[in-house]
């Protein structure tokens, strides 16, 4: 009975808000409308969960029949996608440059690969790999230190060392991704750093033949210091 009361009441409030929301709107049924509806719909079924009136078997029927209906409104909706304010990809100028974008890895690169061998003969192998529990899903964590280690290629993430030249075709794309990776950077580490982690950034320039044993040195002072305290 009180499942019955709970669904009828809920049906109700929904009809109500529609008319409302469409008179509002000027457009009854449309999908403005229908966009308001589901919003006090929502509202009214935690406002009807608060009512001393209903058992708590026929709140939770509301409230589950108001989640229902906001799922059927939403996927009848229209969707924004992820990238809307991007800039659209432009095609390849040749079958070279092609083979070399669809190269690029988002893991397991080879100066990652440098770096993990390197951490593995300085004793230290417990690390987790792109661990999304934090900002960014940092290349390499290891989360009872709060220690995470960027590798970063030196054009793509744009090395302050190396600073490398700006592509020329397509530049207007090319800069707006090159900010945009930035911009991202140092958002995850500004993140991280506020949640007490250590952001250690690694650039593909300091694992060249020549810099490596000075990376090497810096890796194993870091590691040693995070297992002191």
């Amino acid at each position: 009975m009180a499942h019955r009361h709970g669904k009828s009441l809920l049906a109700a409030r929904v009809r109500r808000e529609r008319w409302r929301a469409a008179r509002a709107q000027g457009e009854k049924g449309g999908a403005d409308a229908a966009g308001l509806a589901l919003a006090s719909a929502r509202t009214g079924a935690h406002r009807t969960a608060g009512r001393p009136g209903l058992s708590p078997a026929a709140r939770h029927l509301a409230d589950s029949a108001s989640r229902s209906r906001g799922r059927r409104l939403r996927q009848g909706g229209p969707r924004r996608s992820r990238s809307a304010r991007s800039i659209p990809a432009p095609a390849a100028t040749n079958a070279h440059v092609r083979k070399s974008m669809q190269g690029n890895k988002r893991a397991n690169t080879k100066p990652e690969l440098i770096v993990r061998k390197m951490l593995r003969e300085l004793g230290y192998p417990g690390y987790r790999l792109q661990w999304n529990k934090v900002p960014g899903h940092p290349d390499i964590v290891f989360p009872g230190r709060k220690l995470a280690i960027l590798v970063n290629g030196c054009f793509w993430h744009r090395c302050p060392v190396c600073n490398p030249p700006d592509i020329k075709t397509h530049s207007a794309y090319w800069e707006a991704k090159f900010r945009r990776n930035v911009e991202r950077d140092a958002q995850n580490q500004a993140a991280l750093e506020q949640l007490g982690w250590t952001v250690v950034v690694i650039w593909e320039h300091e694992l060249k033949k020549k810099n490596l044993e000075a990376t090497r040195e810096r890796l194993r002072t870091l590691m040693a210091a995070k297992a002191r305290g």
